[in-house]
């Protein structure tokens, strides 16, 4: 999921100025954009979300929002649908507050620290290698020997990790959360 989720600071601005001839000015506008949005969708979406659908839920639908912008963001050919397209994005935002959640309530109290590692460092990996495999996947679809010229691949990618992410989920079932006194 880090690595799907990281094709955004891989390769939006490669993408903008190959996709949508978009200049330096632009991208940064576009990059705003998705800021302001992520930014706002964090501060107002995530708890309500995941209080009326639970953590569960609202991570997997939140991963299927996901696949689906990303996926749209790999066809789409129209600059101001891409920045039409950017809100939406933060719906998705739901999805690690969710399994961080998850993840902290299934974990014992004493090894909280052990998990806040391993998850620190997963999204470290996800860091370093999301550029290489995005950027690779760029130039193989955007260079003189592509076979499709696509500029939109590393996010058709990133949708099929995502897809991939919300199989795995779904075999995975709520448990209800048990209040303690």
């Amino acid at each position: 999921m880090g690595i799907a989720m990281n094709v955004y600071p891989s390769v939006w601005a490669y993408y903008g100025q190959a996709r949508f001839d978009w200049d330096s000015r632009m991208v940064g506008i576009s990059l705003a954009v998705y800021g302001v949005s992520f930014a706002l969708g964090q501060a107002l979406l995530v708890g309500p979300l995941i209080r009326r659908f639970g953590e569960h839920r609202a991570a997997f639908w939140g991963m299927w929002v996901d696949a689906s912008t990303l996926a749209a963001l790999g066809f789409v050919t129209s600059g101001p649908l891409a920045l039409i397209l950017t809100p939406i994005t933060a719906l998705g935002g739901v999805v690690t507050p969710a399994l961080q959640a998850i993840l902290s309530r299934d974990t014992p109290e004493n090894a909280q620290g052990e998990l806040q590692g391993v998850l620190a460092s997963l999204n470290a990996i996800a860091m370093i290698s999301a550029p290489l495999i995005m950027t690779s996947t760029f130039a193989a679809f955007t260079g003189p020997a592509a076979p499709v010229y696509s500029p939109g691949a590393p996010f058709l990618l990133a949708a099929a990790l995502m897809i991939i992410c919300a199989a795995f989920m779904s075999q995975f079932r709520a448990r209800p959360v048990i209040q303690q006194d």
